[in-house]
């Protein structure tokens, strides 16, 4: 554990809203110390040297440059929290990450080996993926940039060297010499594959002990590293290859993260423990945090669940909209393209819907606050064990693509796919889906509900175009939006989100809401979502339909749906950032229920915003790591959250929470029987007045299971 040495004379104590409580080091950029924020969570502040102060535009460069790296995902990573001034020197707020740098580890204890080194070098390209997705470039990768924590290894300090190299005031190349890239000493310019460089450089002094090129000045290490090939023995011959394609002196031909990353799974055999739960999924930040909430623990509420069923593990609850924005498109990367979701398609609707860059969003449940149920003109038997088929399999047309997004209204459930088409399934009723027609680019979202009296199903698409249909097929409206639609809704007003991002590079994103039906534009343009939207719902407060929006900063607001104008605004004050959101009622009164990535689940008053209930899941299994998807209503009288929970080789456990003290009801996961083929898209519905769980499955067929009760 690294030592933590008393403040000093000269030493400030409290920086921002942080108490300094004593000083975990110091060096070329600046000092570190711990400090405790105002709920008492520990933090890592950085003070950094005057020389970035004495420039106005430096310093505002340099402030900018952080907030850009707020942007990556917070698994394998230290997030970060907070940056800001004090007087005129910038300062950084992370998260504490209790453990030693990889240096002080392998100094003390020796090379890694085996499982720890592949480990090690999993857990670290995951962060540099997510690194390089958010387009950030570390810059300063070296073992001393990598702490061995509790959970396993942390990466720290990114953006921090680029935020120094963008001051006119930096003198020479930035980095550590032993662990740069040739570029960075040929004064040429530094991408993502410069990590990569120092990436390989930190293997090696993991498994070896010594750095890979030898010298023991400066001059020797840049001839070394500019014109001869590294000293590799040592290096397990599984991760030669590897390591050893990543120290080409030509920065195009290093492999990138996520190519890196595939290799390194497939040849380290089984994804390591220590990282099942940050890859594929969002993870809970890596600092050891005790049960946190109002009541009973949940390893303690969960110790005599009821008997459930099984639902596959492949499920994403579409339950509120829960949007992934560019920030945090890693998880993309990670469940598509290394796992395979088996729904790797643009505008796939849920967290791993990220594409080209593109921000997703998982299909809004219930997407009308107040839907009108459409009749069950017959009685249905949805009577039956927790988890059971009580409906389908029901099959979707062949050719018309994969399944992206399912939303449902009372037996109506929709369903839209890969190459535009969307479709209408009356669970009560019918033994097959009503082909309503395409709509043009893949279906992103889609929301079934009432509107003027007719039951309507909405979709909004990744081309812009949002479209309303009648359950017979009959096209009610068809605008486009311009701008990717991230979600819809089928209230009193049909209404429609996009979102779009000029470049990787903005800090915020723009959002647009419209009127489907007419086309156009409600309100003002929204331009003040810091890292775009995270998560969305629509929900009702007193007579009002609401669209209720989370961001990179924690902020929650509340946009009125007929006037696009703001009525409320407040933060939810956790570590670690927004997952999820969705509208529920507990009590009799409207709440906002949230997942973050401090791994809690916790419920808000609307109106007020005030906090109502907190409570930490990661506890319950090392798998869980954040959240995949969220959803909230009532199963008979009993309000409830539905959690997707994404651990270690992509499967998904869905939880059911009982929202009025927190334990664990219900859960569905992978079964022996196999009957339900795998459902990545699933809703809450309703049939003959039971709650139950709607979804397409990845053989495109529609199911309803039972949540009993």
């Amino acid at each position: 554990m690294p030592e933590v040495r008393p403040l000093r004379l000269g030493d400030p104590e409290r920086i921002g809203e942080y108490r300094l409580v004593g000083v975990l080091g110091s060096g070329g950029q600046g000092v570190v110390y711990q400090g405790v924020d105002e709920a008492g969570r520990v933090v890592a502040v950085k003070l950094l040297h005057s020389q970035v102060s004495r420039d106005d535009d430096a310093t505002r460069g340099f402030l900018r440059e952080v907030e850009s790296a707020r942007r990556v995902a917070a698994f394998c990573t230290a997030a970060v929290l907070d940056v800001g001034l004090l007087g005129e020197q910038p300062y950084i707020v992370s998260e504490y990450v209790a453990g030693d740098t990889l240096q002080a580890v392998v100094r003390s204890a020796g090379p890694r080996a085996g499982s720890a080194l592949d480990r090690l070098a999993i857990s670290t390209m995951t962060a540099l993926a997510a690194i390089h997705e958010a387009g950030i470039v570390h810059r300063d990768f070296k073992p001393g940039n990598v702490l061995v924590g509790p959970e396993g290894p942390i990466v720290i300090d990114f953006g921090i060297a680029k935020a120094f190299d963008s001051t006119t005031l930096a003198s020479g190349p930035i980095g550590t010499p032993a662990y740069m890239s040739p570029e960075q000493f040929r004064g040429e310019r530094v991408g993502a594959a410069s990590d990569i460089f120092s990436w390989a450089g930190t293997m090696v002094f993991a498994a070896t002990g010594r750095q890979p090129f030898p010298g023991d000045t400066v001059p020797a290490l840049i001839n070394g590293i500019l014109s001869t090939a590294p000293d590799l023995s040592g290096v397990p011959p599984h991760l030669m290859d590897a390591i050893q394609a990543c120290f080409a002196k030509d920065p195009s031909a290093r492999p990138p993260a996520t190519d890196l990353l595939r290799q390194l799974i497939r040849q380290a055999g089984p994804i390591p423990d220590s990282i099942a739960g940050q890859v594929p999924g969002p993870a809970a930040a890596p600092v050891p945090r005790p049960n946190q909430g109002t009541g009973a623990s949940v390893r303690d509420a969960v110790t005599a669940p009821p008997p459930v069923g099984k639902i596959s593990r492949r499920v994403v609850i579409g339950g509120a909209a829960a949007v992934g924005a560019v920030a945090i498109s890693a998880f993309a990367i990670f469940r598509e393209e290394i796992f395979g979701s088996g729904t790797g398609k643009e505008g796939s609707g849920s967290l791993t819907t990220l594409s080209s860059g593109s921000p997703g969003i998982s299909p809004a449940a219930n997407a009308t606050s107040t839907p009108t149920p459409t009749p069950v003109p017959t009685p249905v038997a949805v009577a039956g064990p927790f988890g059971s088929e009580v409906k389908g399999p029901v099959s979707l047309t062949d050719g018309d693509g994969d399944p992206t997004a399912v939303a449902a209204a009372g037996s109506i459930v929709a369903c839209g796919t890969s190459k535009g088409i969307v479709f209408a399934w009356d669970a009560a009723t019918a033994t097959s889906p009503t082909r309503l027609g395409d709509g043009g680019g893949a279906v992103t979202s889609v929301a079934a509900g009432t509107s003027g009296g007719t039951p309507v199903v909405v979709s909004g698409h990744a081309d812009g175009r949002m479209r309303m249909w009648s359950l017979t097929g009959a096209e009610l409206a068809s605008r486009r939006a311009g701008d990717r639609v991230i979600a819809v809704s089928a209230g009193d007003r049909v209404v429609a989100v996009s979102q779009k991002y000029d470049s990787l590079r903005d800090l915020h994103s723009v959002v647009r809401l419209w009127d489907v039906a007419t086309g156009k534009q409600i309100g003002a343009t929204i331009t003040d979502h810091f890292q775009g939207i995270h998560g969305l719902a629509f929900g009702r407060l007193g007579q009002e339909d609401v669209l209720v929006t989370g961001d990179g900063a924690e902020r929650i607001r509340l946009w009125n749906l007929s006037t696009g104008r703001l009525r409320r605004s407040f933060r939810t004050g956790n570590i670690g950032g927004i997952e999820l959101l969705a509208c529920g009622e507990l009590d009799g009164k409207p709440v906002l229920v949230s997942t973050h990535l401090d791994a809690t689940l916790r419920v808000h008053d609307l109106a007020t915003g005030r906090s109502r209930k907190k409570w930490t899941f990661s506890d319950r299994s090392p798998d869980d790591r954040g959240a995949a998807a969220l959803a909230a209503g009532h199963r008979g009288d009993l309000p409830v959250a539905v959690v997707a929970h994404a651990p270690a080789g992509g499967d998904i456990t869905v939880r059911i929470w009982n929202l009025e003290n927190g334990e664990v009801i219900g859960e569905l996961g992978s079964g022996p029987d196999g009957t339900t083929g795998g459902a990545p898209f699933v809703t809450l519905a309703e049939l003959a007045g039971h709650a139950v769980v709607a979804g397409a499955t990845e053989d495109r067929t529609l199911r309803a299971w039972s949540l009993g009760g």
